[in-house]
Order: structure tokens, then sequence, then C-alpha cells
């Protein structure tokens, strides 16, 4: 990076913790193997982190560099409740701006991956339009924040302390978010009429937005 020439943006994936899960040889016996074969993988990962950031503090663009550490999807797990419709989707998503003594901190609220984006613009002062489906979350009341995914062929849109499972046509489950195991369908005992006709909106936008080709904002202009 290096090499750049500022600003840049830089992206790295690392393959480590993905089937057959083998870390670098002369690392092998190094990391605790846990209960599962990917943790000997995380704990490399973590060494592989801190061996980098060791490194780019002494780097002349690190203090005006604002790192984002995330998963590109969940893995193995040994805890039931990263195990269900809503929790196969839980992972981190970390902003770190070495040069900001003030950013700091942890969101409250709902996020999720697509919100990195618009994160990052409101952060950075970008005040010109653009389209995303996330949302800025250092500027997103807590009650405004939202999680969209799609388990199995089934919707789900989680907000205000519930998920909904909607299959296109209609809601077939309400969960609270404290239900940890979504043991307990509540469905018609809560109304969730405005988060059925937000997850359709955003359903509809999307859809017909990526079948006519219209994700840029020059419509909008």
């Amino acid at each position: 990076m290096n090499f750049f020439r500022q600003p840049f943006v830089s992206a790295v994936f690392t393959a480590t913790s993905h089937h057959p899960f083998q870390i670098p040889e002369k690392y092998e016996g190094k990391f605790p193997e846990g209960t599962l074969e990917v943790h000997k993988c995380i704990g490399y990962t973590d060494y592989a982190l801190r061996r980098f950031f060791e490194e780019a503090k002494k780097q002349p663009w690190y203090n005006n560099t604002v790192f984002v550490i995330t998963n590109d999807h969940t893995n193995l797990t040994d805890h039931p409740e990263y195990q269900t419709d809503l929790g196969v989707f839980t992972g981190p998503v970390i902003f770190f701006s070495p040069g900001d003594p003030d950013f700091k901190g942890c969101h409250e609220g709902l996020a999720q991956q697509i919100d990195i984006m618009p994160t990052l613009l409101g952060y950075l002062g970008y005040n010109r339009p653009y389209i995303a489906f996330g949302q800025d979350l250092l500027n997103t009341p807590k009650e405004e924040t939202f999680v969209v995914n799609y388990p199995n062929g089934v919707y789900q849109f989680a907000k205000n302390g519930y998920v909904i499972q909607f299959d296109g046509e209609k809601t077939t489950a309400v969960y609270s978010l404290d239900d940890k195991l979504m043991q307990n369908n509540i469905l018609g005992t809560v109304d969730i009429t405005d988060m059925e006709r937000q997850l359709k909106a955003i359903i509809q936008q999307y859809m017909s937005r990526m079948n006519e080709n219209r994700m840029t904002v020059n419509e909008i202009q």
C-alpha cells in the first residue's frame, strides 16, 4: 500500500478460515485447537491482524486511514444462538480510525455489512446523492436501524426488537430479538404492519433497480 497514491482504497481478503481450514505450516501448533477445526484458523487470523497493524502504524498514511474489519460470511459455531435463521448472519463490523481519538464506542442498534458504505461516507462528510440499501450507523437513531437477509428462500427483516419472516406473499413467523433461539413464534400477537410495508418496499426497490440497472444516482441528479 505504500506504493499507492493517496487517497487510496485497499481490501484484503483472507481465506484461511475456510475449508479445508489450513494455516501456514510454520504456524502449526502455535494456536489453540479449540473445539472446532476453524478455531485455530481464527487464532491465526488474529495473529495476522496484529502483525499487520504493528507494521501499518509505522506508515505515513496510518493516522489518516479508516480501517474496516468484517467477515465475508459466518462459519462453524458451537453456540446455539448462532445456529438460528438470524444467528447464522451474526458477525463483526469494526470501524477503526487511529487518527480520531473521539471515534470510539459500540453501536447500540442493529447493523449489517451493507451499512459499511453509507457509514463511511457519512463519517467522511460526503454530501452528494448516492443509492444505498444500508444506513449510516453514525447518524441513524437506534430505533430506525434494521437488518434484511434471505435465508433458505425466505425474507427476514429485523427492527424495533422483532424479526419477521416473509415468504414473498405473507409473513409466516415473528420472533422477539430477545428470543435468541427463535423458539417462540408470536405471529398474530404484535402489530407488524409497518415492518411488512418497509420490507416490501426494500424488496421492490432492490428487484426493480437490479432488473433495470438503476443502481446509480444518474437518474436523480
